[in-house]
Order: structure tokens, then C-alpha cells, then sequence
């Protein structure tokens, strides 16, 4: 029998006060001529031998040796035990044994056995200990396990039942999710299916038909092997073609889904079959036959979405298989919401603006005034990795704001000189221009970030001490635990070795990473002043201020920035979505050893403060910007 809790022992419980000798309860010997004596010894080494046979991969044989029918009572003992789905149990001997005179003694057993998947369900058995020549056994009866058992073939039933599954709500209280029929897909253990059958899977399913090959050729005779689950509609248009092929195997359920397969999936989460690990975080009433949460929401909140099970253990009748009576009854506790700060109108409408992408991309808006995350979206596939939460970027020139909030507590202002040249060396690295800017020569600080002059801005690195970039980054909320309910990053900006690290910190690139959602932060310091904590489950993430109000000559001179960058400058494509203020970032990457771009947008809207990222995208403004101004139409 397989089974995976911890066993539960009892080396140090001894029977009750009362026994004439204190031997018959530490494995000593009892005098056999004392019965009170004798009887109790092995009635305590009964109890802790079911103990071990209950415990994960025990056997019933110790046990059962000690019993005047070993052969009989070592099977009934097991087949117990796999009726009520028992991981351990704890049996303690409760007071005096009673003898009679023909040479028969009683003690009654306290036994407690943790149903797996349900809880503990607690009862008083009776073991008679008889002597067996010149030895005492206990006597194989049903009664010595269960009360009602008998000598015939009674036995003992469980139902499991789960309760409804609750529901993740939008900031407004609306579900997210609810329970909506599933079909588990698979195939039959062995060499049932075929190779058209894991083909099947492979073309319809997106299942690698080849691993599944394997796992069903591995798997014991007879059983299910579980491919994936999928909403019942879905398989309703599959089984015309499906469900004919060989080996193909399915198993209706339900599961807690969002109105449809791509609604913030990386957000919300999935479910599946619980495994080893996805079990072990469900906790110890959850079963390994249950949908649990894998990823996201659904699995940082597993236990409160989920409840606890109820069930019913009931006594039949062997023979007719009715019910005598039931002996245990638990009621199961419905699961908790979880509430999110998710808007759901805005969350359609990034997912809207990814819909058309053909390039990787991740968007995040944020409530600027609370940090609140209003939406968050990754296309234009469905995915269940949160890359806008949990991709490590270089920011690019979108760090050019933080640079900026640098120079200006070092000095500068607004009107400072800051040339643009084609190219800038530190010592001994070259850096230049993206986005095809031309130099333009003398200009101001403002020019240079509407811009986006990676020269001018460089030119300035001798202005800042070596974690001066790390400080002003710290301003923004960058470079701290984001201590979120799901993972995110935070972003990092570590303090640079050398001029050059430096000077490559201060447009976005070297070392300096950072996630959509730190980037989104970074437009919401702007929009409100101060760095605000992300919160996605108020509550239950950290709230409240990241860091102290930027210097009021910052925030004006910022908003100016980005203002203007938008009214005549690189992010001029959001010129008619409002009163909008923005930065636009390309960054370089190396992926296989060839350079490429990612093209960023980091902006605001009143209270809404937003980051965009297209991997592989030529320019902030090419890539990002239609993205960002698809997504500012749909909402006001």
C-alpha cells in the first residue's frame, strides 16, 4: 500500500496506572501466571505494532502475529486501512485489563487514525487477549479495530466530499473565476494507445505526445495516465476525432476557471492534479485526486481558496452493502475569496492591446497614488509565467528618468547643457545613439530626455558617485523585495565596478535590470511623487511607501520631461490619447550571441501609471508605443 505521510509513533506511551506490574508495558517479560499482566503486554505490543502497520508503507504482519489467526485478521487489518484511507494512527491501551476466569482478558484500545484528505476520526475498540497454550494473543476479531466489525463481513466506507472552490474577485468584488466543468485527457497505462494516439495529442492538445508515450509505458498495468485538463467545451469539439483513437481515456471534474483561457492566466494561475510538490503547499486535508493550484493566485492562496474537505465514514452491511449506521461524520468549511486590486475592464483592455502582437510582450498598469496593480498581461500567447512580473530586463533609456532624478539632486536642472554627439567614449568603451537619433549638439537636460540622447546623458557620469545611480534607484522603488503574494522582481541596480558600468547604468543597460511592473512604478513615482509599494491582495502584501517623496523640484522637473516627450518628442504617437506624460527605451540585448532590442514605454495618465515591453521590438516608440496608445483607447 502507498502511502506518503509521516508515521506517527508510540515508544514512550505505556498503559495506565493500575497494572500489577510495570513490566507489561516497556517490552519486558510479564509473568504468565499473572494474566492481568501477560494480557496487558501483548495488547501493548498489539497496539504498537498496528500502529507501524498503518504508518506510510507498513505491512499488517507483525501486527497480526500477535493474533490467534494471523492469516485472517493481517488482511482484514489492511483492508481497513485502505477503507478509511488511514496515513497513521495512534493506538493507546486505556486502563486495567479485565480477566475473567476462563483465562480471557479485555482492554479497551483509545485509537485515532488521520484520514488522508479529510482529518482525524477518533473511536474505542475493544482487544480480548486469550492464552493460546502457554502463550496470550489478542483475538482476531473485527471488533479489535472497529466496533461493529465482527467476526463476518462487515466493513467500513469513506466518502470524501469537497466543498465549492472560492472564487479570486476583482477590486470591485466581481469573481474571476468559478467553478466550470473540465474533462481530464489520457491514455490507458502501457501499450494501449498508439502512435497516431500521442500524435493526436501532440497536434490538438499541445501534450508532447513522445514524454506521454513514455509515462503511459512506465506506468503499472490499468492505470490512467493523466495528459491534461482542459474546459469541457473544448473537449466536446475534440471527441468527434479524439475520443475514438485508441487508449484515449478521460475523466470529467470541475475546476476553478476564468470566463475564458487567456483572462490574466499569469495573474489568476492554473490547476491541475496535485503532485508531490503542488500537494505539499495544498496542505494535509488535500488528497492527490484533487484539482489544485499550481502557479499564480491559485497557488499562493491554495488553502483558502480551497476550503476543507467533509466526509462520512458509515458501517455496511457485507452481505446486502447497506448502510447500519454512519460512525463519523465531518463537515467540510467552504474556501475564503480571494479579493484583488485587479480592474477587471482594464485588465481586457491590456490583453486587448496584446492580442495582435507577434512578438513577445508584457504590460502592467498601476494605480499611482496606492501602487495598486490595476492590470497585468503577456502575449500574444497564453502563458502561465508572469513575465510582467518576473522578467529581468535591461530598462534601457525608460532609466533615463531615474538617471535624471540623479543629475537633478547633483546639481543640474532642466536648462543644464547636456550635448548630444554621435558617440561618446569611456575609457576606451564606446557608446552611441539608438533610434536613428542624430546628434544635435548643444541642447538642454529636457531635450535630452525627450529625445532619449544616450551621449548627453553619459556625458554627465563624472557628475554622480560610484552608487549614485543605486540611490537615485532606490527613490523609485528599484532594487527592493517587492514581497508580493506571487513572485515579482523588484529590479536591481548594483553599484558599478568602474566609469564604464557607470556610465552604461545611466541609459538602462551593464548591469541595471528590472521588471515591467518595477518599470511601471517607476511612472507611478512620477505621477505621484512618492515610490508606493506594489499590491496585488490587499492585506495580504505589503503596503504603504517604498521610499521617501522625491525632492518637489524633481517631480516638477520629471513630469516636464515626460510631458514633453509625449507633446515633441520620441513618445509623440500618444499625442492625442490625453494628458499623458511618457519615456520611451530601447535596449540592447544578446540573445545567442547576436544583438538585438527590446523596445520599451514607461508613462502615466492621471492616476494610472503603466510599462510596456516588446521583446525583440526595433524601438520604444515603433514597438511599445502603438501598444501603449491601443491600450490608453480603451479606457478613460
Amino acid at each position: 500500500m502507498k502511502r506518503t505521510t509521516a508515521v506517527v509513533c508510540l515508544s514512550s506511551l505505556l498503559i495506565t496506572a493500575g497494572c500489577s506490574d510495570s513490566k507489561s508495558g516497556d517490552g519486558g517479560k510479564a509473568d504468565p501466571n499473572n494474566e492481568k499482566q501477560a494480557s496487558a503486554q501483548v495488547v501493548k505490543q498489539f497496539a504498537d505494532a498496528w500502529v507501524k502497520a498503518w504508518a506510510p508503507d507498513g505491512k499488517p504482519t507483525d501486527a497480526a502475529a500477535l493474533t490467534d489467526n494471523p492469516t485472517a485478521f493481517g488482511k482484514r487489518l489492511d483492508d481497513v486501512d485502505s477503507a478509511l484511507a488511514a496515513s497513521t494512527v495512534t493506538v493507546v491501551p486505556q486502563g486495567d485489563a479485565k480477566c475473567s476466569d476462563d483465562a480471557t482478558c479485555t482492554q479497551e484500545l483509545a485509537v485515532e487514525a488521520q484520514l488522508r484528505g479529510i482529518g482525524a476520526m477518533k473511536w474505542t475498540s475493544t482487544a480480548t487477549a486469550v492464552k493460546v497454550g502457554d502463550v496470550w494473543k489478542v483475538k482476531a476479531a473485527g471488533d479489535t479495530i472497529y466496533p461493529g466489525l465482527g467476526d463476518g463481513t462487515n466493513y467500513l466506507k469513506r466518502v470524501r466530499t469537497l466543498p465549492p472552490r472560492a472564487s479570486i474577485q476583482d477590486r470591485h468584488g466581481a469573481a474571476l473565476t468559478s467553478n466550470k466543468p473540465v474533462v481530464i485527457v489520457g491514455v490507458a497505462s502501457g501499450n494501449v494507445a498508439t502512435a497516431a494516439t500521442y500524435a493526436a495529442f501532440t497536434k490538438n492538445l499541445d501534450v508532447d505526445g513522445a514524454k506521454l508515450a513514455k509515462r503511459a509505458k512506465a506506468a503499472p498495468a490499468g492505470q490512467f495516465v493523466d495528459a491534461i485538463t482542459i474546459r469541457a467545451e473544448q473537449w466536446e469539439k475534440l471527441r468527434p476525432t479524439m475520443g475514438k483513437l485508441p487508449g484515449v481515456l478521460t475523466m470529467g471534474g470541475t475546476q476553478s476557471l476564468a470566463v475564458n483561457p487567456t483572462f490574466a492566466r499569469s495573474l489568476l494561475g492554473s490547476m491541475k492534479l496535485a503532485n508531490e510538490d503542488s500537494l505539499k503547499n495544498a496542505g494535509p486535508t488535500a488528497s492527490a485526486q484533487d484539482q489544485v493550484g499550481v502557479n499564480g493566485l491559485q497557488y499562493a492562496f491554495q488553502q483558502q481558496l480551497a476550503g476543507t474537505p467533509g466526509g462520512v465514514v458509515s458501517l455496511r452491511d457485507g452481505k446486502t452493502k447497506l448502510t447500519i449506521k454512519e460512525v463519523f461524520t465531518q463537515k467540510g468549511t467552504p474556501g475564503k475569496p480571494v479579493k484583488t486590486t485587479i480592474d477587471t475592464k482594464m485588465q481586457q483592455a491590456a490583453e486587448a492591446a496584446l492580442a495582435s502582437q507577434k512578438l513577445h510582450a508584457s504590460l502592467v498598469a498601476v494605480q499611482a497614488s496606492t501602487g495598486q496593480i490595476l492590470a497585468a498581461a503577456n502575449g500574444p500567447d497564453v502563458t502561465s509565467y508572469n513575465r510582467a512580473f518576473q522578467g529581468r530586463y535591461a530598462p534601457g533609456s525608460t532609466f533615463k528618468t531615474v538617471t535624471s532624478a540623479a543629475l537633478l539632486s547633483n546639481g543640474l536642472t532642466t536648462n543644464s547643457s547636456l550635448p548630444c554627439t554621435d558617440t561618446i567614449n569611456v575609457f576606451g568603451k564606446t557608446f552611441k545613439n539608438y533610434d536613428a537619433l542624430a546628434a544635435y549638439g548643444a541642447g538642454t537636460m529636457q531635450k535630452a530626455f525627450n529625445q532619449s540622447c544616450n551621449t548627453a546623458f553619459i556625458s554627465q557620469h563624472a557628475r554622480l558617485q560610484k552608487d549614485g545611480m543605486t540611490k537615485a534607484a532606490a527613490m523609485f522603488g528599484i532594487g527592493r523585495d517587492l514581497q508580493l503574494s506571487i513572485p515579482a522582481y523588484g529590479g536591481k541596480v548594483p553599484a558599478p565596478k568602474d566609469d564604464v558600468e557607470e556610465a552604461a547604468s545611466m541609459i538602462g543597460q551593464g548591469t541595471v535590470t528590472a521588471s515591467p511592473l518595477s518599470i511601471a512604478l517607476v511612472g507611478a513615482t512620477v505621477s505621484h511623487g512618492t515610490a508606493m509599494k506594489p499590491v496585488l491582495v490587499p492585506g495580504k502584501d505589503a503596503a504603504g511607501t517604498a521610499a521617501s517623496p522625491l525632492p518637489p523640484a524633481t517631480v516638477a522637473a520629471l513630469r516636464t520631461f515626460m510631458r514633453t516627450t509625449v507633446t515633441g518628442g520620441t513618445a509623440h504617437i500618444l499625442a492625442q490619447s490625453g494628458t499623458v506624460g511618457a519615456k520611451t527605451g530601447t535596449a540592447e540585448v544578446v540573445t545567442n550571441g547576436k544583438v538585438g532590442t527590446n523596445g520599451w514605454m514607461v508613462g502615466y495618465r492621471g492616476d494610472v501609471a503603466f510599462a510596456v515591453i516588446v521583446e525583440g521590438g526595433e524601438s520604444g516608440g515603433k514597438a511599445a508605443g502603438p501598444i501603449v496608445k491601443n491600450f490608453l483607447a480603451r479606457f478613460k
